[in-house]
């Protein structure tokens, strides 16, 4: 099948998924699957390739986000009542102000995203989101957009994370320069794209709580007075933690060399579900029985946080089902082979190309990857110094950053966690991480017409 007709077809699926979903009212998990099997049909994946292709993409995503989502709505849920989240939004309110409060928020996730994935990170700092939100009031997309893209911005830009390292690694550059330049342009893509997101989310409202749900939150505090809370050291450890041991599992995995007993441990230690694991139990200790819980209340409090989570998990699976159906299509490739042959310059052709392969199947560090595996051989030939070769580098972690939408588990995991509708996603969240990718890549380019 030629290139063109690749691309069309999946330019087809996006749009019908988006008619089906949106137009036609049909739940996200079915419309994923619908669509995914009308497209490896169509693609000429063969009949008895089709359902294993599925099986595939939906176990490959599941296999890390069941855990990681689970658990960490399992710890979200035990800092949420204890009021540990109460108290976090307290001190956030009280150093920075209610004004700038989606500011704060997105300057936590900027920080607490550089050493963690982003999909756990984003998912342990949920309940601080809806403690803010709760106490302010308002349009829930205002403070749950800043952290969100801020730490998917850390996440494509900044090593230590998989899509950037591996990427520095095929193209050949130094991992120092690419954390220097990685950081001065994620920061201003922040500063400046954070100024979009009022614009984009002014005609969009998705509301926090009913007033009634507001006042029975605070009768629930008045109520639990006499309580002691838990102090913000102990929250903030708390929430800490698993960040800390996934942080010197990345850390020593990239300084150690194989053999050593402590990267070995830390193999385990140091993985996202083990260090989500380790900090429930912690937490239920240190938020919850040291402050009169009992076991009874630990699993209602467990039991709570799953049941909320299902269609997530499932939906998020369904999305990578459709990514994976993408890629087994050969549409990224048809992308590449189009692009590669367009005599563009080398650096505006690696932001457009990794954003292509981002929209087409999803994932941001496999268009890191796939796009600085097509392009490394170009990269050697053209004989780039160690600046060139980070900037084009973090070019394609920009390009990454765009166009996320419904075949990306993040995209899923923040419209279903603060119940945004589809439509809404998509006109906010999916051009703010667009705005947000354009940024950086114009910071990169300017660095590249100012030095190189």
């Amino acid at each position: 099948m030629s290139n063109e007709m690749l691309i069309l077809i999946g330019l087809a699926s996006v749009v019908a998924l988006l008619v089906i979903m949106i137009k036609g009212k049909v739940h996200p998990f079915l419309a994923l699957g619908l669509v995914s099997i009308a497209v490896a049909l169509t693609a000429g994946i063969p009949m008895n390739k089709v359902i294993p292709t599925l099986i595939s993409g939906m176990g490959s995503t599941l296999g890390s986000v069941a855990l990681i989502v689970g658990l960490g709505a399992m710890l979200g849920k035990i800092i949420e009542k204890s009021h540990g989240a109460d108290v976090l939004a307290n001190w956030l309110l009280q150093r920075f102000g209610e004004k700038n409060a989606p500011f704060a928020l997105g300057m936590t996730g900027f920080i607490f995203g550089i050493p963690v994935f982003v999909d756990v990170g984003f998912i342990v700092l949920i309940p601080i989101i809806f403690s803010v939100a709760r106490r302010l009031g308002g349009n829930i997309l205002v403070y749950s957009l800043p952290i969100g893209l801020s730490m998917l911005l850390v996440h494509v830009l900044l090593p230590p994370h998989p899509g950037i390292v591996a990427g520095a690694q095929n193209l050949n550059a130094d991992i120092g320069f690419v954390l220097g330049i990685g950081l001065v342009a994620a920061l201003p893509a922040y500063l400046i794209g954070q100024k979009f997101i009022l614009f984009f989310t002014k005609n969009y409202f998705v509301k926090v709580v009913t007033s009634t749900d507001l006042l029975q939150h605070q009768k629930d505090l008045i109520k639990e007075k006499g309580i002691e809370l838990p102090s913000f050291g102990k929250v903030l450890a708390m929430i800490s933690f698993p960040l800390i041991l996934i942080m010197l599992g990345t850390v020593t995995a990239t300084t150690l060399p194989k053999e050593h007993i402590v990267r070995e441990v830390f193999s385990m230690v140091g993985s996202s579900p083990f260090a989500l694991f380790v900090a429930v139990c912690l937490s239920a200790y240190v938020l919850g029985f040291r402050y009169g819980w009992t076991k009874h209340k630990l699993e209602e409090v467990l039991d709570s946080a799953l049941a909320p989570i299902a269609g997530i998990i499932l939906i998020t699976g369904a999305g990578g089902m459709f990514g994976k159906v993408l890629d087994a299509s050969g549409v990224g490739k048809a992308l590449a082979d189009v692009l590669a042959n367009t005599g563009l310059p080398l650096l505006v052709l690696a932001f457009i190309l990794s954003a292509l392969l981002r929209a087409a199947q999803g994932s941001a560090t496999v268009a890191t990857i796939t796009t600085t595996t097509i392009l490394a051989p170009a990269a050697a030939a053209a004989g780039y110094t160690e600046l060139q070769l980070a900037l084009l580098t973090c070019a394609i972690g920009a390009g990454s950053m765009t166009l996320s939408h419904v075949n990306d588990s993040l995209f899923w995991v923040w419209t279903k966690f603060f119940n945004v509708p589809v439509s809404v996603g998509l006109r906010t969240w999916t051009f703010l991480t667009t705005i947000f990718g354009v940024i950086a890549f114009a910071v990169v380019g300017i660095i590249w017409m100012l030095f190189v």
